[in-house]
């Protein structure tokens, strides 16, 4: 019992980030239609810079804003600059478009902060265990439920109860009617890419925190973290989040009761599992848990 509580807060914490980024994918999907290819990029992005303003003398929490601020304004620009002017294109080209910024985002990173492994810093004991129902969970694994609950409930308020909300919901509806409203579905599409940007950033934070390092390989977050996209739905936030818990659980769970079963087949199975549920799952379920039926009349 003891074994699956530990595997099952560490399934939690993980699933915690991979909800992170699975909203991110979702926010600008539902906006503009897009599915942002870069989006692990961001991720990337925001883990070296809060290393680096962390060791440059700024306070934790500080560096956190900072960190979120600016890497979403990176992704504001990305779309005002580069995506803003594909509107009307084929979706294949905003794919190979958003591959691309990916690319000279990660070769941008890689010649300033260069490939070495790093750990991110914490105002905590990086290393330290705290005890919960019998399981020892690192302060780092709690902390990342905790800011992720928070930001989530943050981001439920947002969508729900304010303007830029409104106008998000309206927009991911329909973008026509909602400019024949007056909602300025430009701003939306902007807002949309910096709140990505900022929950990337965020993603990035606590991936980077021990067990695991910031390296440049990080940006791979955004390929494991896609079966959660498709099982909540592409344009369900709510579908996101629990896609995002689920697979890091079903991930944890089968590194510890899986893999040991096949043997020498079974090294690092856990990391394609989570796809091997998918493929089953969306075949019962094509649109995902949440997604929308899309029927098109002929």
């Amino acid at each position: 019992m003891q074994t699956f509580l530990q595997l099952l807060f560490s399934g939690l914490a993980l699933g915690s980030i991979y909800a992170l980024v699975a909203l991110g994918f979702v926010v600008i999907y539902r906006s503009s239609q897009v599915f942002n290819f870069a989006h692990g990029e961001f991720v990337m992005l925001g883990a070296f810079l809060m290393i680096s303003l962390v060791r440059g003398g700024v306070w934790w929490i500080v560096a956190l804003l900072i960190t979120m601020v600016v890497t979403g304004a990176v992704g504001m620009g990305v779309e005002r600059s580069v995506l803003r002017p594909m509107i009307g294109r084929p979706v294949f080209v905003t794919v190979i478009v958003t591959i691309f910024v990916g690319a000279l985002m990660r070769v941008a990173i890689n010649l300033i902060w260069g490939g070495t492994e790093r750990g991110m810093p914490t105002p905590w004991d990086n290393t330290g265990v705290m005890e919960i129902l019998g399981a020892r969970v690192l302060f780092n694994s709690v902390a990342a439920i905790v800011a992720t609950a928070v930001v989530l409930i943050g981001f439920y308020l947002l969508f729900q109860r304010s303007r830029i909300g409104v106008g998000m919901r309206a927009t991911a509806s329909d973008q026509e009617v909602a400019l024949g409203l007056g909602i300025p579905v430009g701003r939306v599409f902007g807002f949309s890419w910096f709140l990505a940007g900022s929950l990337a950033a965020l993603a990035g934070v606590f991936l980077g925190m021990f067990p695991r390092i910031v390296d440049g390989n990080i940006w791979l977050i955004a390929l494991v973290a896609f079966p959660a996209v498709l099982i909540g739905g592409l344009e369900s936030p709510l579908g996101a989040v629990i896609g995002g818990f689920a697979l890091g659980v079903v991930q944890l769970l089968a590194q510890g009761y899986v893999n040991p079963l096949l043997g020498t087949f079974g090294n690092n199975f856990h990391q394609v599992f989570p796809y091997v549920v998918m493929i089953g799952f969306l075949m019962f379920k094509p649109y995902g848990l949440f997604g929308t039926h899309e029927v098109e009349r002929v």
